[in-house]
This record gives C-alpha cells, structure tokens and sequence, in this order.
C-alpha cells in the first residue's frame, strides 16, 4: 500500500472520530477569544466605564473576611483593566478545596450578579467542565487533530492549489469536498500551531510521573524550582497584623517602575507564614510575564523576587501565542476567524464522508447525521441561548448561573432531540435549525435594548466599541442564517453522490 493511500486511510477515520469533539473545543476556543468581552456584555452595570474606583485590595480582603467563615487556604485579586473594567476575587477553602469567586463595580464596590460569563466557553473549550478527566480528553482530541492535519497534507498533492478551488454550484460532494480544502489550507498554519500549543501547555499534567518521581511526590516543589517562584509551608501558628496589601503593591510599582500590577495572591491567610505575591502585568509580552514578588503578609519584608528560568519563559510564550495573550483586537479577531475556518473544515469533512456513503443505509450513517445535527447546530444555539437566559434570568436568583447553565445544556438537548426526530427529513430539520439560529441572533440585540439602559448598540458604539460588537455579529450571524433559511427552502436538485468515484480518486492519488 502507498503512502497517501495508507494516510487517507488515517485522515478519513482520526478525523472523523474525533470531529464532534473538535468542533466543539474549536468552536468554543474562538468564543474564549472574546471572553473578556462577553463577560463584559453579560453584567450590565459594567457597560458604563467607571470613571475612577472606590474598591481597592485592602477593601476587598475586608470583603472576603465580613463574608467567608471558613478558613481559606488562598485568595487572589485583580483590578479592572480594559478589557475587564471590575475586581475580581477567587478563594479556596483550606480544609474542603471548595472554591469560589467575585466580581466588584470599581465605581461603587458593590458586588456584581453572579453570571457563567465569557469563562464558561474558555472552561468548556480546554477541560468540557469536566475537570481532569476533561482536560484529558481534551488532550487526546488534540493529538487526534495533529495526526488529521498531517496525513491531510499528505494525501492532497494539489494543497495549494485547492487554496483557490471553491466550486459551491458543483455536485454536492464535491463542492463540500472544495470547501474542507478550501478552509483547511486557509487556516492550516495557525490550526498546525494551536493544535500542537493545545497539547504543550498541558504537558506536566498530561504526564506528572517524572515530576511526582524526581521530587518525592511534592507537586510544589516542582512547580516552585521550574517557574522561580516561592512558596514556604504552614507553620500551623496564629497569625499576625497584616499589613496594607495596597501598600506592598505600591512598593512593587517603585520596584518596577510600572503602574501595571496583574493578580495579586495571598496564601494561607489565616496562617503565621502567610505571604503576598505581586505579579506583574506587561500587555506587550506574548504570554503573562512571570515577574512576581514575594512579601511577607505580617511584616511586608520582600522574601522573593520570582526570576523564571528560559525553559519555564519559553513554555509562557507557547501559552500566551495559544491564547492571544498579544497584539490587542486585531489578533483576537484574526484568531477568532481562523477559529471559525477550522469549524467550517469539520462541518465540510463530515460531510463529504456522508456524500460518499449516501447510497448506503446503514445505522452508522444515521447516527453521524444526527452527531453532525446535535453538534454542529446545536452548540451555537446553546451558545445564543445562554446569553438570552443572561438577559432573561432575575440578577438577585440565588442560583443565577445554575439556572444559565441549563439554558445552555437545555437548548442543546432540545437540539439533539430534534435530530433524532427528523433525521429522515434532512431538509426540513436544516431549515428549522437555520431559522431558529437566525430568530436568535436578530433577536438578541432587541433583547438587549429592551433589557439595558446603557448597553445596547445605539448606547455602546460610541463609548464601548467592543460591547457594540457583540451585538453586530449578533446581527451578522442571524441575517446570515435567515438567508441560508431561506435558501434552504427554494426546491434545488442535489447531486449527492454524483462524482463520488472521482473524488475518491483524487484522495487516493
């Protein structure tokens, strides 16, 4: 057998598999792009821009005492920057692990509404919510990628030629085979870069033996000696007076000569060795700089300046071209495009595998059609569904973003059923699914008028241009979606299977 015939073999089944998982990783990476920008959109009282704050880390650890009873292992704190103009808070309890979070209006230090916000689709996109096990899987679904990209190359001798083939009125094979060639070469190098940076980053938890090994099972002492950063154990002693975090944090700025301060975390509050780190924000780095001093939380003396080896500042630099730590809006949005051009190849591979088989009727092709209904409409309709349920849902629920979360997983289950209903009327279930994403997309603009004073896009494309767009690709996606509704209702004759045996060639070589 050759080579190409052999990776074609490969390309077909490693892509195919793991295609629903994919698309939703995919998928939801590029709606974590903006994910500072939703989580805006999704609080309200944060569509006016604070002109000064009232909130400050000394008030908010006053905060965490008033209100939190049980003793905490660690809390973090970040101030409001552009992209997120509110505090933020995150703590761990010391003897259950239980974890929560805060955000603060900066103009008047009140607690915001609780709400699943942009880092519902950055969870969703690198762990499914599903903890380690998730970010596994996850794992896997990358290497599954990599070895897909790969054999592609492989078996298409004409890759850069297919760049500038698109014929949509040809058979319908074809023209989907066309587009999966088309958006695969488009965003092949930056789907090579991320799919291999997915997996890198998470190397040591992928594989922890060699770190657990070398270091007698202490997972901080590793991760203490490879960043350069300080860590000291609980004395179990009472602890002292702190001091002023803001005044240690101000101590940092003249250290650094800088205003941008990033996350500010103390451990073990409650605890004579307590200590204050102070990390550094510097926008212009790819990737968080890991620039961080150390104090003592009793008597504010300096115990650590972190200096991260050139290993551990390279492994930053991968994270951070992940991520699109660098280069402002105009990265995220070229990232959030090629995002969505690695959809696009998912849905067209799926289907050109369905085109080859179409003459079949076998329960392995019903189950992929409904796979490819549940995912591929489902998820953006969940997604539209829960920034509806985010205008909907009552901000003082006690259980706001239980009940957002079901407008997410109910719409997606709603989904799901409909494929299995309808799978025998293919035309039919592709023009209710458009309609009903074009319905939501128009729709959650008008939403937003009717359900904000100041954050709707009359009131934010002058002061809030990233707010306002949000809601013009809203807009956007919907009329986009009308249109192919409509489309999808004028009676046209589908080729199929035309051509089948000629594309199969092709692949083969």
């Amino acid at each position: 057998m050759k080579l190409r015939q052999a990776m074609t073999g490969l390309h077909t089944w490693g892509g195919l598999l793991p295609s629903w998982l994919l698309f939703v990783i995919i998928f939801t990476g590029t709606l974590a792009c903006f994910d500072k920008e939703l989580e805006r959109w999704m609080r309200p009282a944060l569509h006016v821009p604070a002109s000064e704050t009232v909130m400050s880390t000394d008030a908010i650890s006053t905060w965490l005492g008033d209100n939190i009873s049980a003793p905490l292992h660690a809390y973090w704190m970040h101030g409001p920057t552009d992209r997120a103009p509110y505090w933020q808070l995150g703590w761990e309890e010391d003897a259950t692990g239980v974890r929560g979070k805060a955000a603060f209006d900066p103009a008047n230090g009140q607690r915001l509404a609780d709400t699943l916000g942009g880092e519902f689709f950055f969870t969703l996109h690198y762990n499914l919510h599903a903890g380690q096990l998730g970010m596994y899987i996850v794992g896997l679904a990358g290497m599954f990628m990599l070895t897909a990209l790969v054999s592609g190359i492989i078996i298409h001798r004409r890759i850069f030629k297919d760049f500038f083939t698109l014929r949509p009125n040809a058979n319908g094979q074809r023209a989907w085979l066309d587009a999966h060639n088309l958006f695969g070469v488009i965003g092949l190098p930056f789907h090579l870069v991320l799919a291999y940076t997915g997996v890198a980053v998470f190397v040591a938890s992928y594989m922890p033996a060699g770190a657990l090994v070398a270091y007698n099972g202490d997972p901080m002492a590793f991760y203490s000696e490879v960043q350069g950063g300080y860590h000291r154990n609980e004395l179990h002693q009472p602890p002292g007076t702190p001091v002023s975090i803001d005044g240690l944090i101000e101590d940092a700025r003249q250290h650094w000569q800088t205003s941008d301060i990033g996350w500010v975390i103390v451990e073990h509050p409650h605890d004579a060795s307590s200590i204050v780190s102070v990390r550094r924000l510097d926008p212009s780095r790819i990737g968080s700089p890991q620039d961080a001093l150390s104090y003592d939380a009793f008597t504010g003396e300096l115990l650590n300046q972190q200096q991260a080896p050139s290993a551990y500042r390279a492994y930053i630099w991968l994270v951070g071209l992940h991520m699109a730590q660098f280069g402002g809006q105009i990265v995220r949005v070229l990232y959030g495009l090629l995002g969505l051009a690695g959809c696009m190849m998912l849905v067209a591979g799926n289907n050109v595998w369905l085109r080859k088989r179409a003459k079949r009727q076998s329960p392995g092709l019903t189950l992929v059609r409904a796979l490819n209904t549940a995912v591929f409409f489902g998820l953006p309709i969940a997604s539209l569904a829960l920034l509806w349920g985010n205008r909907f849902i009552p901000s003082e629920l006690t259980s706001r973003t239980t009940a957002e979360a079901w407008s997410f997983a109910g719409a997606w289950l709603l989904v799901t059923l409909f494929a299995l209903l309808t799978h025998r009327q293919p035309t039919r279930q592709t023009r209710t699914l458009f309609a009903v994403l074009g319905l939501l997309g128009l729709g959650l603009p008008l939403v937003n008028y009717l359900t904000t004073t100041d954050g709707h896009l009359l009131a934010t494309i002058n002061h809030a241009p990233m707010l306002a767009a949000v809601d013009l690709v809203m807009l956007l996606t919907g009329g986009l979606c009308s249109w192919r509704a409509v489309k999808a209702s004028s009676p046209t004759a589908d080729k199929g299977i035309a051509g089948g045996q000629d594309v199969d060639q092709e692949l083969a070589g």
